[in-house]
């Protein structure tokens, strides 16, 4: 969980601000359908008059903000008050479905304008035997979440409870799938565990909730301070039932416990984004500041950057990818991982999917990747040296700019194109890359897509860029993990952080706790000096 500090109109004004225009309106009676069967589809539509003010859909529905837009969410139908004037329509569904966009014009008071809104799809990831999930989202309510699921195109969800912390779904944990009548979404109900300092754990797939988190732990400076806890206490009683563990937002709040829950066998999968871009800096950057080294020989790193160093430990180390959805700042599934399922529909199935590292996160582009016909997830022996042909294809409704191929890190395929130079063809952007690539020792290779903030906007909530992320395929030299020396030693250095920290007698809950984190900070130093 991350939390914000917004500050946002009165109801009243809201109100007023959307119902100002409509004195002698025309009615619209919409219908959103898909156009190749006719079938009726959730979706979310944005109604706008000519000075760019929103107008609101009638009835009770739930609302997102995105693209400069207030979305309101519908059932395959909807209805408007509509000003003389007329107005622009805007229409989403997820990421595989080109958007609408269209105009009504005013007409004379009292009248009802019926329009049907066809939406194409440009892709169908299910056909192709994917499902598509978040991982990490706090809201909405379970009740709420069909209708939003299926607007956004989402197959799976994950709605995490938090201890101390009120969100929409506390009390309601089950360890099994919800059922939801009328509708095949896949949605379980989870737990973060928070400590402001260590780290955040998603905690998926559980029988039981993990007791002894009370609150969260930490401080959070202008928010909230309590004394720290053990979380890794937490992923050994998830690893015991046999749940997944992730770390949340790690581009945002990597934690002081992350080299130390992977040198203990504790991390199943690092989430890639759940909150903002993982192309820039961490927002909090206390295991650098605290960690008694100057900048300069400890320093700070992107997100992305940091989880290549995980993988240069040898670590197998897939993505995952959520929300933390709280409210209506950012779309349920707004950033996702896809991974295969066998054509199944099955949360189980999209679970050990994650847990295999067979996808890819997103955010905007569909990512797809071979070196010489192996997937993501995929491992492969090999003896002496090794020339391997690596192609990447990103494809998106939203413009992004360069689409790479990752060595250990190390971009050897490369493409950039100006948003202006590549236009969509009927509604997708597109880009490929290929690089042929001489192994001469073990590593990994993944590709990535994204959008540079230098010469692109940041589109999409909480000021990130469009971004998507395979997991790797991983190549090894008879046999051996990935070892990149440079990487051993920036990790060593994150532990000694960490140490130092502890030095200081941080409050944590009780001295069972401080040992814990203790013991276990040394058994992942020495863990990493033996590499």
């Amino acid at each position: 969980m991350k939390m914000r500090v917004s500050i946002l109109p009165s109801c009243g004004l809201i109100l007023s601000f959307c119902f100002s225009a409509l004195s002698g309106a025309t009615k619209l009676e919409g219908r959103v359908v898909d156009d190749a069967t006719g079938v009726p589809l959730a979706a979310r539509v944005a109604i706008t008059d000519v000075h760019g003010k929103p107008v609101e859909v009638e009835g009770k529905h739930e609302h997102v903000q995105q693209l400069d837009k207030r979305w309101c969410y519908v059932d395959g139908t909807f209805a408007a008050s509509l000003p003389d004037s007329g107005v622009a329509i805007a229409i989403r569904r997820g990421l595989e479905t080109r958007p609408l966009l269209d105009t009504v014009s005013g007409q004379a008071a009292g009248a009802v304008v019926a329009k049907t809104f066809r939406l194409r799809r440009w892709i169908d990831m299910r056909s192709k035997g994917y499902m598509s999930g978040d991982l990490h989202a706090h809201g909405p309510a379970v009740t709420e979440a069909a209708l939003e699921m299926k607007a956004e195109d989402l197959n799976a969800l994950n709605l995490l409870i938090l201890n101390g912390l009120p969100a929409p779904n506390d009390g309601l944990f089950k360890g099994k799938p919800e059922e939801i009548p009328g509708s095949d979404s896949q949605v379980f109900i989870g737990q973060e565990v928070v400590d402001w300092q260590l780290g955040h754990l998603t905690l998926t797939g559980l029988k039981s909730l993990v007791s002894g988190y009370p609150t969260g732990g930490g401080t959070l400076e202008y928010w909230q301070s309590n004394p720290d806890l053990d979380i890794m206490r937490a992923a050994r009683a998830a690893r015991q039932q046999n749940a997944l563990v992730s770390l949340a937002h790690f581009e945002n709040l990597p934690g002081f416990e992350s080299p130390v829950a992977l040198a203990l066998g504790l991390l199943d999968a690092i989430e890639l984004p759940t909150w903002s871009d993982p192309m820039q800096l961490p927002a909090h950057l206390g295991p650098w500041e605290d960690s008694g080294m100057a900048l300069a020989d400890f320093t700070p790193m992107r997100g992305a950057d940091l989880y290549y160093q995980l993988l240069n430990a040898g670590f197998r180390l897939p993505l995952a990818a959520g929300t933390d959805k709280i409210g209506p700042e950012i779309a349920l599934g707004g950033n996702r991982v896809y991974v295969p399922t066998r054509g199944r529909l099955d949360y189980a199935e999209w679970l050990a999917g994650v847990k295999a590292g067979t996808g890819f996160v997103t955010n905007g582009p569909i990512l797809e990747f071979d070196v010489d016909g192996h997937l993501p997830g995929e491992t492969v022996d090999f003896q002496g040296n090794k020339t391997v042909k690596a192609r990447a294809t990103a494809r998106s409704i939203l413009p992004f700019t360069t689409v790479e191929i990752l060595l250990n890190g190390r971009v050897v395929g490369h493409k950039l194109r100006m948003i202006q130079n590549n236009p969509p063809v009927d509604g997708v952007y597109t880009m490929r890359v290929e690089a042929i690539v001489n192994l001469d020792r073990s590593g990994w290779l993944a590709a990535r897509a994204f959008s540079n903030p230098d010469i692109a906007p940041r589109l999409l909530a909480r000021e990130s860029s469009v971004f998507s992320h395979t997991s790797p395929v991983y190549f090894l030299q008879d046999g051996r993990k990935v070892r990149e020396e440079a990487s051993v030693v920036y990790l060593r250095k994150y532990v000694k952080a960490l140490l130092h920290w502890l030095s200081a007698k941080p409050a944590f809950a009780n001295d069972e706790d401080r040992a814990a984190v203790e013991r276990d900070a040394q058994q992942a130093l020495k863990f990493y000096e033996g590499l």
